[in-house]
């Protein structure tokens, strides 16, 4: 293998890193916010679950990758002729979900890692070989759909779990806040384990782009690329993204015991439920969108709506940029390849 393809896939474990600390840190932030974790225990309890989570693609499959994989057509870059199209096109797609995530981090803004990865490769895409190179079934049904669809159904799933909570709790003593303390260790390893089991195909889903173009034959996944996107992931973590787990944590609503738990299942729930059918979905939006439902359970206005429509935006604008950043970006890359 040429060293040029390590280099583009030490590329692409460096957005799974910062995709760890940017998306990752989503998974402790009610956690730490409702004091039931110190940071640094939740984060390392955090970065175990993500490390061993991405092995089960090996058990339950991988349609996310699959689509990644097919969001530009297959022919497109691994044509004989266009391996330097081809190498400039997928750079520049990582290389702009890596700025992407970088910008929005340096903000405190929980942005979609996994949008702007496709957002980056889509846009690239498009300029290296056009609109026809584009699997738009699956850019709109798997990703533009969900980016509606998942968080409206975290935000209705947090609303629901937790006006069954309040009403089944009605009539308990103080005591039962200790039970939802330590229930949000297993909810939250049930959050991390599915967030890492999504995330980790996104990076897995470039690697086999990488091997099309290098013309690397392989019958299933490489157990290596398994591997490297799990470490990545849970070193990421490791090091927590602070501001984002505060914007989540604590600037949506203030969350206590009971508000935790309730987001927590109802997130990591939409987000298996989206593994399954092989959407590219984001922690981001769907860990953000229950905590507004399960605060509008609570008292709709103390939800903090205008932080709210700031992490809104977000998510409109992060594929229309990573997707112009992309395509800037090949434009450069094709004059050095």
């Amino acid at each position: 293998m040429e060293a040029s393809f390590w280099i583009l896939t030490g590329m692409v474990f460096v957005f799974t890193y910062v995709n760890g600390f940017h998306d990752g840190c989503n998974v402790v932030a009610t956690l730490i916010a409702s004091r039931a974790m110190r940071p640094k225990p939740a984060l390392a309890w955090a970065a175990a679950v993500e490390f061993l989570s991405p092995f089960s693609i090996l058990v339950i499959g991988s349609s996310v990758s699959d689509t990644i994989k097919k969001l530009v057509g297959e022919t497109y870059y691994t044509a004989s002729d266009a391996q330097g199209t081809a190498l400039a096109f997928i750079t520049a797609g990582i290389l702009a979900a890596i700025l992407w995530n970088l910008t929005t981090w340096r903000f405190g803004i929980p942005a979609s890692s996994s949008h702007a990865l496709i957002g980056g490769v889509v846009g690239a895409g498009i300029t290296a070989f056009g609109t026809g190179a584009i699997s738009w079934n699956y850019f709109w049904g798997k990703v533009v759909l969900m980016i509606f669809l998942t968080p409206a159904i975290s935000f209705v799933a947090g609303f629901l779990i937790l006006r069954l909570l309040l009403l089944l709790t009605r009539h308990a003593t103080v005591g039962v806040n200790k039970f939802f303390t330590y229930a949000q260790w297993v909810n939250m390893t049930f959050l991390a384990f599915n967030h890492s089991y999504n995330d980790s195909q996104k990076s897995i889903g470039i690697i086999l782009i990488l091997m099309g173009i290098y013309g690397t034959e392989s019958t299933g996944i490489p157990v290596w690329a398994i591997v490297c996107a799990a470490a990545c992931l849970a070193c990421g973590i490791a090091f927590g993204g602070f501001k984002i787990i505060k914007t989540v944590g604590t600037e949506i609503y203030k969350v206590q015991p009971i508000h935790s738990f309730a987001s927590q299942l109802a997130a990591g729930s939409v987000i298996l439920g989206a593994s399954l059918v092989g959407a590219p979905v984001s922690a981001s939006q769907i860990v953000s969108s229950s905590i507004m439902g399960v605060g509008s359970a609570q008292r709709y206005k103390a939800v903090h709506w205008a932080v709210a429509g700031r992490i809104l935006a977000s998510w409109f604008i992060t594929i229309p940029i990573a997707g112009t950043l992309g395509g800037i970006l090949f434009l450069l890359l094709s004059l050095i390849f």
